[in-house]
């Protein structure tokens, strides 16, 4: 498949202090569900993809279960039993496990029940995607700590110094960086005195509408807002872009992320799972 298009790094600056309140919204019609997972897909891309009647396969070796997954796209639980074999040869030749991700609709939730039937698990905890307005004239400005690094390179140490993840796959993920074709926000915060960045978050802008990724914050300075800070900032920078909605994924049961994302004005709209073989 040809090379995705690299991305455009938005390092502009973005206007000081940062007042309360930003969860206050205003009302607007939510997107629909196929609209986050296009702007999802395309955020995220994986290295690899291949269509295959009715589903869309993802292989980046191994790094996340996002970018190494079978998705539903149009695929019925009727033609599963024709399908499997070559969604499982398409894993199996890469050296990776035949995984499913798989959207609380209708669809996928049918074909959630035929998997299990035929031995695949559940695994990990399901993950909610919620959603926000991005309304022009409401939000707060980015906080003084805020700034934007000018590409992946330079972002991706921060991250993996403040996720504490030495693991092997940082080309791979540097690697899905430089695959995003969209405007790109490597947003970090340091606060006053701080020596180094004590949190950072990756912004894209795809169809309209603002991802949130890779959202991390140093253990050691948890609970000081620093994760509210880089949302604001991300916000701001998406709304300047164009984006008239924002969304991010989270773990379900991640009580604190959910409750920060929550005073932020996101809502829920689906979560979705993973099956792999049992």
């Amino acid at each position: 498949m040809p090379s995705p298009a690299k991305p455009t790094s938005m390092a502009r600056a973005c206007p000081p202090a940062s007042p309360e309140g930003s969860g206050h919204v205003t009302r607007v019609g939510r997107p629909s569900i196929e609209a986050i997972e296009r702007a999802g897909l395309a955020s995220w891309p994986a290295l690899e993809e291949e269509r295959l009647d009715g589903w869309l396969l993802r292989a980046s070796q191994g790094y996340t279960r996002r970018t190494n997954s079978a998705n539903a796209a149009g695929a019925s639980a009727g033609h599963l039993d024709a399908d499997l074999p070559l969604i499982e040869r398409f894993f199996a030749q890469r050296g990776l496990p035949t995984t499913f991700r798989l959207l609380s609709t209708a669809g996928d939730e049918a074909i959630d029940r035929a998997l299990d039937q035929r031995g695949y698990r559940r695994c990990e905890d399901p993950c909610s995607v919620m959603v926000r307005p991005l309304p022009g004239d409401i939000h707060p400005p980015s906080p003084p700590s805020f700034a934007l690094l000018p590409d992946a390179k330079a972002w991706l140490p921060e991250f993996v110094r403040l996720k504490n993840d030495q693991g092997p796959h940082q080309r791979t993920h540097l690697a899905i960086l430089d695959a995003i074709a969209s405007p790109t926000a490597f947003a970090v915060v340091k606060p006053p005195g701080a020596l180094q960045p004590q949190g950072c978050g990756l912004g894209v802008v795809a169809e309209g509408h603002l991802g949130l990724f890779d959202i991390a914050t140093h253990p050691a300075h948890r609970r000081q807002g620093l994760g509210k800070a880089v949302c604001e900032g991300l916000l701001n920078w998406g709304r300047d872009q164009g984006a008239h909605t924002a969304y991010l994924q989270v773990v379900a049961d991640n009580r604190s992320a959910v409750e920060l994302y929550r005073r932020l004005g996101f809502e829920e709209l689906y979560r979705y799972w993973y099956r792999i073989r049992g």
